[in-house]
């Protein structure tokens, strides 16, 4: 079916034998859908209609065969989960631990204890604040066009095959901090005190930003070199479209913004045919 049609009720007929005849599943789907107000005031009892009615059949799409896939890219995986409403995005990170001559010895619980924490930070930060919705003509799109997708990211400890190599400083507490992410090298740089927001004043007005989920950003695709070409990298720089957007988490603050996840979206179009998403609202 590509667009509503009119039925004309004949004699012997009901609401479920019609549903059935146009391969929709309740007969409330008919009765109920907004194309028909008209046809309940005039038949408020759906088991009580005549020869000669006329009820509009809705274009109501099949539920797709597929409603689950996924995506292994060099710098993360991308799952889509229609059933749990989820998007899920997850980075392999695979370590190198380094110190500082003044910082102790790593031991093997700090290592696993600083994955932990860091994981832990970046699900807070980014998991559950944005919301997506898709669009087009494929069967997923029109099934889910309703359908408000949940985002959650995260972390995965590997010591092989690992998205990112993660090299990890042991820094004594307070010292100046030293992380970056190198997009084409798929290279990320943290140390200790990346825990530890930084803090800064303007005018008057205090923001905070925590380093380790600030550098996952650029993980996750707000890099100038991101393929997806839209050039979203450290917004507190001189130049940048969104230097005076302090709040923002690739600035100053932890503020997510809709185009935070521009590489994301352009990545999850290309997952599906004919299927396009967007973010509805982020927060």
């Amino acid at each position: 079916m590509t667009g509503p049609v009119t039925h004309t009720v004949r004699k012997g007929e009901t609401l479920g034998k019609i549903a059935k005849k146009h391969g929709i599943d309740s007969w409330k789907l008919i009765y109920q859908a907004k194309e028909n107000a008209k046809f309940r005031k005039l038949r408020p009892d759906p088991n009580q209609i005549e020869p000669g009615d006329k009820i509009v059949i809705p274009d109501i799409p099949k539920k797709p065969a597929k409603t689950a896939y996924k995506k292994d890219l060099p710098r993360m995986s991308i799952s889509i989960n229609a059933e749990k409403k989820l998007i899920f995005v997850q980075q392999k990170w695979q370590y190198i631990y380094n110190k500082r001559a003044t910082a102790k010895k790593w031991t093997s619980k700090e290592k696993i204890g600083f994955h932990n924490k860091v994981d832990k930070a970046i699900w807070a930060k980014w998991s559950g604040k944005y919301k997506i919705v898709c669009k087009g003509t494929s069967d997923f799109a029109r099934y889910y066009k309703d359908t408000v997708f949940d985002v959650s990211f995260d972390i995965k400890y590997v010591t092989s095959g690992g998205h990112w190599t993660v090299t990890v400083t042991k820094i004594p507490k307070g010292d100046s901090k030293g992380s970056k992410v190198n997009w084409n090298a798929q290279t990320i740089q943290l140390d200790t005190e990346d825990l530890v927001p930084n803090e800064f004043e303007e005018d008057g007005k205090k923001y905070e930003n925590l380093p380790a989920a600030h550098e996952f950003g650029h993980a996750v695709g707000n890099s100038k070199h991101a393929a997806s070409g839209h050039g979203h990298g450290d917004e507190y720089k001189d130049g940048s479209d969104y230097k005076e957007e302090r709040a923002s988490m690739m600035n100053w603050g932890t503020e997510l913004k809709k185009r935070h996840a521009d590489h994301i979206i352009w990545e999850l179009n290309k997952i599906i045919p004919n299927t396009r998403f967007e973010v509805k609202s982020v927060g």
